[in-house]
């Protein structure tokens, strides 16, 4: 027992030796405004945090998680907090100098609480995001991921939505890793 305790052990030193940790996310930011007549109908900001860790197995593949917040904030609305938790997997088919073009695979779980309504939303996803990555460094890159093709479910209580994506304008986002 002791033997296979310290094979384990080894085992699990030598990867940690040789890997590469990566950490960092996005963050976003946007602000919409809603008018008639010079009259303002509706105004929303919202704020999304999206840190990530991930473990680079070898020149091609990545193992990651992200852990996601975001809340919106309606004038006169509902105001809404949300929570994800996205593991996925990252392959890199291109590398060129400092510039790298990757695709991201995996699921996602969120659940969002909205002001004044009594069930709250759960959120189940299946998703491809292609990006890149250029390096500033050894240890800094920043990277941009330009839109996904995926699946989601949605339930707040007894209303469920599936719904298929294909979206290339509207999901571009920009974030840094740094490597460790």
């Amino acid at each position: 027992m002791k033997k296979m305790i310290l094979a384990a052990f080894v085992a699990v030193a030598s990867l940690t030796a040789n890997a590469q940790v990566w950490v960092g996310g996005e963050v976003g930011f946007n602000t919409s405004k809603t008018t008639l007549n010079g009259t303002e109908l509706a105004k929303e900001n919202n704020v999304t945090i999206a840190p990530e860790i991930g473990y680079s197995i070898n020149d091609n593949w990545d193992i990651a998680v992200a852990l996601e917040y975001a809340h919106s904030d309606v004038k006169g609305g509902a105001n809404s907090n949300g929570f994800a938790f996205n593991p996925y997997v990252r392959y890199t088919y291109l590398k060129s100098g400092k510039f790298s073009a990757f695709v991201d695979g995996g699921f996602a779980y969120g659940y969002v609480h909205t002001s004044g309504v009594q069930d709250n939303t759960n959120i189940w996803e299946i998703a491809i995001k292609p990006g890149f990555a250029y390096g500033l460094s050894d240890k800094v890159s920043l990277v941009a991921h330009v839109g996904d093709l995926g699946w989601r479910f949605a339930k707040t209580g007894d209303v469920k939505t599936n719904a298929f994506d294909l979206r290339v304008t509207n999901a571009i986002t920009f974030g840094a890793y740094v490597n460790f």
